[in-house]
């Protein structure tokens, strides 16, 4: 088995890559700049793409709140990429333990999604 992603490096993970990708079973990591109303339009007009798709997220608070309201109207969306320029800080590291919840009482945040983190 062969997996292909394609990052969202610096904006081009786009729905419209995510649509040309689909056939093919191929990823795509989508940029982080759609706003929640385009991803429920994405995912109601290309439901079967959404097990091909990450959702982009940086790591300030707005990212985490935007992160958090795509995934409530969008459930569907299993993966989650966090990608910061310096993956290796103690403060990206807090951040993944946050999307995942483990550091608010050790309840798990999203414990079914696939949290992509430094790509």
């Amino acid at each position: 088995m062969f997996t292909c992603i394609h990052k969202h490096y610096p904006v081009d993970g786009t729905f419209q890559t995510a649509k040309a990708f689909e056939p093919h079973k191929m990823f795509t990591c989508i940029h982080k700049h759609y706003p929640v109303e385009a991803w429920v339009e994405f995912a109601e007009s290309n439901p079967s793409a959404l097990e091909h798709v990450a959702v982009s997220s940086g790591s300030g608070k707005q990212d985490l709140e935007r992160l958090a309201a795509i995934i409530s109207k969008v459930p569907a969306v299993n993966f989650i990429c966090l990608d910061v320029a310096n993956g290796y800080s103690e403060h990206f590291v807090e951040f993944v333990k946050k999307v995942r919840g483990l550091s608010v009482g050790g309840v798990r945040r999203y414990p079914t999604k696939t949290i992509i983190a430094g790509l």
